[in-house]
């Protein structure tokens, strides 16, 4: 007999490793998540609350995830009754559209039921680029994703911006 903890949380940031997502939930929550330029630095999911919304970071999807590859998927278990998730996908992405897939694969493979959960797209690390190449970025991000937002953690008019997008949203679920 064992005792199984389930986290709940309102938003959850799904998305490669090195995506964003810590540093992201760090700004919006004062959440102390690690942060660090190496792959899996979140091994458990990590809580935060912005505005009485409860945000959700999970430890990073690669392929194969679904079959135990990299963290294996155990975590997803906690995004199960989420309202709204939050897909990161970096702007340093040498094919934005084949890492978005690669993450509706995975957690289609999970659980089917994920995908039926309202998303927006978050497009991280603007601050590595100029506005002629996110320009560029965003022509292809539109060919498949209508709702995403650019932002770099060091501009805080974008993350106003991601903040208010996640309140509007989540508050247009109710």
């Amino acid at each position: 007999c064992f005792l199984e903890l389930e986290l709940k949380a309102d938003v959850v940031f799904i998305g490669l490793p090195n995506a964003g997502k810590s540093s992201m939930l760090n700004l919006l929550t004062n959440s102390k998540s690690k942060v660090a330029p190496y792959p899996f630095t979140t091994l458990e999911p990590y809580l935060g609350v912005m505005d009485n919304i409860k945000l959700m970071d999970l430890p990073g999807l690669i392929e194969g995830t679904s079959q135990g590859k990299g963290l294996g998927s155990n975590f997803a278990r906690h995004a199960k009754n989420t309202k709204l998730v939050a897909h990161f996908l970096s702007l340093d992405s040498e094919n934005l559209k084949a890492d978005y897939d690669l993450i509706i694969k995975e957690l289609a493979s999970i659980d089917e039921e994920l995908l039926k959960i309202p998303e927006i797209l978050i497009l991280t690390k603007s601050d590595n680029y100029g506005s002629e190449e996110i320009a560029q970025k965003i022509d292809i991000v539109k060919k498949f994703h209508n709702k995403f937002i650019v932002v770099s953690i060091i501009d805080d008019d974008s993350i106003l911006n991601l903040r208010d997008l996640i309140l509007k949203t989540y508050e247009n679920l109710h």
